[in-house]
């Protein structure tokens, strides 16, 4: 639910004259939320008690379907998995809360780097430099072990660079307005970057760290 609505002022940014760059270079798809059963509950199961990050393979939920199928059929160069996380995770083994975490998905059981997931990880680690500016230590690096039914690794490996975001929790924003700020900031900061070609140049290492 805090991406929905950072996906609305990112809606609200694109009527402003100088978003029109964005515009003219890509060409965007955009489900704005996936869930609603879910995040009406503020829980990640459906109505159905269905977990649908859990339901890549199987597709038991009609939200899953379409997906898979929009997936299939608009073969993305890039996608997005926008998700909320509980707000006790840390950044690392350090003690700072985690306001924001990352993950390049993996797309196979070894954890390779192709080309494809090393796209994921340079648009990652230029968001990284951005929120660094707002958030100095509290950017995470969700874990990257392979989950065969879940749809970011599958997005992965159907061909699609897949920049999972989780928003966590910031000290004393219990609506998590400014991690919707955040939110904003960082998938704006992604979309600039893949326009203009400026991701490519960021380390394996800068992501690791």
């Amino acid at each position: 639910s805090t991406t929905t609505k950072a996906l609305f002022d990112l809606f609200n940014y694109f009527e402003l004259p100088n978003s029109e760059t964005l515009l003219e270079a890509c060409t965007l798809f955009i489900i704005p939320i996936l869930n609603p059963d879910g995040a009406e509950r503020f829980t990640r199961r459906t109505a159905q008690g269905i977990d649908m990050n859990r339901d890549a393979l199987a597709l038991q939920c009609p939200e899953s379907v379409i997906l898979k199928d929009n997936v299939g059929k608009l073969k993305p160069e890039f996608s997005f998995n926008l998700h909320d996380q509980g707000i006790r995770y840390s950044v690392g083994e350090t003690s700072n809360q985690a306001t924001i975490s990352f993950l390049a998905t993996a797309y196979n059981q070894e954890r390779e780097w192709n080309a494809i997931r090393i796209k994921s990880r340079q648009v990652i680690s230029e968001m990284n430099t951005i929120l660094q500016d707002y958030v100095p230590g509290k950017i995470g690096r969700y874990s990257d072990e392979f989950e065969p039914r879940a749809f970011g690794d599958n997005i992965q490996k159907w061909g699609t660079a897949c920049v999972l975001i989780e928003s966590g929790g910031y000290p004393g924003d219990i609506e998590k307005q400014y991690v919707r700020k955040l939110n904003f900031v960082s998938i704006l900061t992604a979309l600039y970057a893949i326009a203009c070609n400026e991701y490519g140049t960021h380390t394996q290492d800068e992501y690791l760290a």
